[in-house]
């Protein structure tokens, strides 16, 4: 089995028994999108806070 596959097993596994289809969905959903601000993070694809702050400040006008 693929580590990505053994992965997303084990996640599912761990979810209450009573966990809706979309529950299940969601949860791996958000384990993916993790995984993938923390490539980025160690790939060095950031911006600080303040740059974060004047794009906020942008959306709103």
């Amino acid at each position: 089995m693929s580590k990505a596959k053994e992965e997303l097993t084990k996640l599912i596994a761990e979810q209450p028994e009573d966990s809706s289809h979309e529950e299940i969905v969601r949860e791996l959903a958000f384990h993916v999108m993790v995984q993938r601000g923390l490539a980025d993070s160690d790939a060095g694809r950031v911006i600080s806070n303040d740059e974060m702050a004047r794009r906020i400040r942008s959306w709103r006008k």
